[in-house]
């Protein structure tokens, strides 16, 4: 049993990092995430999570970058700019690594939502494993992951829903955050 403190410290310093340096990760850092995911609970054992790693200077990116900005001018109903299209090119080039999660859905309502939490449990493991090594991770549920066509660009053809756009590199800085004390938010009956 552990008992150093490490692990509740590691769950404390555990950040949504959305800045990084512009460094690579290496690729046993990212499939030591991947292990450490596998190994979150899932009821029934169905393991439903299913990753997908862009890596930096992958192609899709472009093709990503592309859908989002359809997306964007979709939802303002109206051209973005030069500029404002060169900064999601940019953003979508210069991100570390995108591990894009989904889970699989059933026609069971709720084993479709015991997997969504399975694989939810599964990217916290990705986060404090990420954490442990000096990684961050920015888990989006934004713009890159209401893409609709997201199954045919990572060629997919399971029946899956997402649950974030991971990107994990560096982080610039950590910043500091604060909790409630659990006493506020726990009844004892």
């Amino acid at each position: 049993m552990n008992t150093d403190g490490s692990l509740i410290d590691t769950i404390k310093n555990r950040r949504n990092t959305k800045r990084f340096q512009l460094k690579d990760v290496n690729r046993s850092d990212i499939e030591m995430l991947l292990e450490s995911a596998i190994w979150a609970p899932n009821h029934r054992n169905t393991e439903p999570w299913r990753f997908y790693v862009v890596e930096k200077g992958s192609s899709l990116r472009v093709e990503i970058a592309k859908e989002m900005i359809d997306l964007r001018e979709e939802k303002s109903e109206k051209k973005l700019d030069d500029r404002q299209k060169k900064s999601i090119y940019d953003q979508m080039s210069e991100a570390p690594c995108l591990i894009f999660v989904f889970s699989l859905l059933s026609e069971n309502e709720e084993i479709a939502e015991e997997n969504y939490a399975a694989t939810c449990c599964a990217i916290q493991n990705i986060q404090l494993t990420a954490t442990s090594l000096g990684l961050g991770v920015g888990w989006s549920t934004g713009n890159v992951a209401k893409i609709r066509n997201m199954n045919q660009i990572l060629g997919t053809d399971e029946d899956l829903k997402i649950a974030g756009v991971l990107t994990v590199g560096y982080p610039e800085a950590l910043v500091p955050k604060t909790r409630k004390d659990y006493e506020t938010v726990t009844k004892w009956l």
